[in-house]
C-alpha cells in the first residue's frame, strides 16, 4: 500500500502540486496534478492510495491538461484538428487524452474543419493572390481533408481566379520589360503556374493581359539583345555569324523577319 506522505504547491506554477508517496521504501515525489484534479480525486496527506488509482489520476489530469491548453490555444485564432493534435504532442500529452480531447473540442463546436476551410480561403482571397492550387496544398498540409477542400473551394470562382492572376501579372510585367513578347508569355505562364494556377485559368490570362509592345518596342528590345550577342559572335565568319545571331535571338521569342531587320542595323552601324 502506496501512502501519500506530502504535497507542496510547485515553485513556478502555483496551480500545480506535487505529491510525494511512501511505499514502504521511504518518501519520493509520485506525480503532480492541478488543483481541480486534487481536489475532485480528494488527494491529501495521510491517504492510502493504490497503483491503478493513480494512473487513473494521472490520465483525469492529462484529459484536463490537453483540454484547457488547447482551449488557450484556440483562443488566439483558429485551428485545424491537425493543429491541435501536433501542439498537445509537444506537452507530450498521451495519445489516449490526445484522441478524447479532440473529440471533446469538436463536439463543444471548438473545432470545425469546415468552418476553418471556408475562413481559411476568404482570408487568401482577400489578402493575397495565391491560386487555388497553392492554397489546397497548404490546407492539406494543415490534415483537411481533400472532400472538405474541394467543397469549401467552390468559393474562389473562375472569374475571381482571373481578376487575381491579371493583378498578379499586371503587378510581374514591367520586370520583364526587356523580353520579347514571347518571353514575356512564357515567364508569366511560369509565374501563374508557381503561385498555383491551373492551366484553364493561364490560357484566360495570356490572352487577357496587354503586353504594349508596338513592333517599335519590340524592335529595340530585340536591338539591345543582339548587341550583346554580337560580342560573344563576332569571332566567327560572317555566315556562322548570322546563324548562331539568328537562332540565339529566335530562341528568345523573336520573329525571324525582325531579326533580319535587327541584323541589318547592326551591320549598317559596323558599316
Amino acid at each position: 500500500m502506496t501512502i501519500i506522505t506530502k504535497i507542496q504547491v510547485q515553485k513556478v506554477n502555483k496551480e500545480r502540486f506535487n505529491v510525494y508517496t511512501d511505499d514502504g521504501g521511504g518518501e519520493e515525489f509520485a506525480f503532480s496534478v492541478d488543483a481541480d484534479t486534487l481536489v475532485k480525486h480528494n488527494l491529501k496527506k495521510g491517504l492510502q492510495i493504490e497503483q491503478y488509482e493513480i494512473e487513473e489520476i494521472l490520465h483525469s489530469d492529462q484529459l484536463r491538461k490537453a483540454y484547457l491548453t488547447s482551449i488557450v490555444y484556440l483562443s488566439r485564432m483558429m485551428r485545424t484538428k491537425k493543429e491541435v493534435e501536433l501542439n498537445l504532442e509537444k506537452l507530450e500529452i498521451s495519445p489516449d487524452a490526445i484522441r478524447n480531447t479532440l473529440q471533446r473540442l469538436e463536439d463543444e463546436g471548438y473545432l470545425n474543419e469546415e468552418q476553418y476551410t471556408i475562413s481559411y480561403i476568404r482570408t487568401c482571397i482577400n489578402t493575397t493572390l495565391k491560386g487555388p492550387i497553392i492554397i489546397q496544398k497548404e490546407l492539406k498540409m494543415k490534415g483537411i481533408s481533400n472532400g472538405v477542400i474541394e467543397k469549401e473551394l467552390k468559393e474562389f470562382s473562375t472569374e475571381k481566379q482571373v481578376e487575381h492572376a491579371v493583378r498578379l501579372c499586371e503587378k510581374k510585367l514591367p520586370a520583364f520589360s526587356r523580353y520579347s513578347t514571347l518571353q514575356k508569355k512564357n515567364k508569366l505562364e511560369e509565374l501563374l503556374s508557381r503561385k498555383g494556377y491551373p492551366s484553364n485559368i493561364i490560357s484566360i490570362l495570356l490572352q487577357e493581359v496587354e503586353f504594349d509592345n508596338d513592333e517599335d518596342d519590340e524592335l529595340q528590345t530585340l536591338l539591345q539583345h543582339a548587341t550583346k550577342l554580337q560580342r560573344k559572335y563576332e569571332k566567327f565568319s560572317e555566315w556562322e555569324y548570322k546563324q548562331k545571331m539568328k537562332s540565339a535571338l529566335f530562341r528568345k521569342g523573336f520573329s525571324i523577319d525582325l531579326i533580319d531587320r535587327a541584323l541589318d542595323m547592326l551591320d549598317d552601324q559596323l558599316n
